[in-house]
């Protein structure tokens, strides 16, 4: 039984959803409020979670942004604005699919089942002693075939946005890029939000390069964007 989180701090909407997902055989768990939120998915670490844009206090898109540091869970977006900025914003900063509000509640229950399968689908992992076709850059090793990074052989756990990210720095080692041309050619489409959700990636994939010492690192070219570099021994 796949587990559902619903963020919503509309009790009848937060109702009508969750009565949705168990009619079809999901475990639900519902939240009328950001609060504790990012613990529980820590702890728990269910399968899919629907979150509202427009909450008090953390609103939902600052959900999005903590929750992308440590997980890729599914995550359904939705949002009584139904503005167009609000859907690439929480696109970009990593949720999977968008809602505007209202919406048929039947709809949201086949995206949930949409990604869920997809994620099933994507699940395999490199089997040991499979090094697949591997691009080898000091001591990272980049498996395509299973959009898997290593550090010296370990797992770099790392969110399906900063590995397309790394990918493209680490096939172009030394090439600085500017914001512009990293949204253009790595998000691959057009963007209406903010370029310093490119800033906020690289703090990121730098911060976790560093915690396993990997010998590439993502350097900034002053004025213009950034580069891969490999550290020198």
């Amino acid at each position: 039984m796949s587990h559902v989180v619903v963020v919503d701090d509309d009790p009848p909407i937060l109702e009508l959803i969750a009565e949705y997902l168990r009619k079809e055989g999901f475990r639900v768990s519902v939240f009328e409020e950001g609060t504790g939120l990012v613990d529980f998915v820590r702890t728990v670490r269910p399968d899919a979670l629907v979150l509202d844009i427009m909450m008090p206090g953390i609103n939902g898109l600052a959900l999005l942004t903590e929750l992308r540091t440590f997980t890729e869970i599914p995550i359904v977006m939705i949002s009584a604005k139904g503005d167009e900025t609000d859907r690439i914003i929480g696109l970009e900063l990593g949720c999977n699919d968008f809602l505007s509000k209202p919406f048929n509640p039947r709809e949201l229950v086949v995206r949930v089942k949409s990604l869920l399968r997809l994620v099933a689908s994507h699940s395999q992992s490199a089997p040991p002693g499979d090094r697949g076709q591997a691009l080898q850059v000091g001591n990272v090793t980049l498996f395509r075939d299973y959009r898997r990074v290593e550090v010296d052989g370990n797992e770099l756990p790392l969110t399906s946005r900063e590995y397309e990210l790394f990918t493209y720095f680490l096939a172009r080692q030394d090439r600085p890029f500017s914001r512009e041309q990293l949204i253009r050619n790595v998000w691959q489409y057009d963007f209406l939000g903010d370029e310093r959700v490119v800033d906020d990636l690289v703090k990121r994939l730098r911060r976790k390069l560093a915690e396993a010492k990997a010998e590439v690192s993502i350097e900034t070219v002053w004025g213009f964007g950034y580069k891969a570099t490999v550290k020198g021994p």
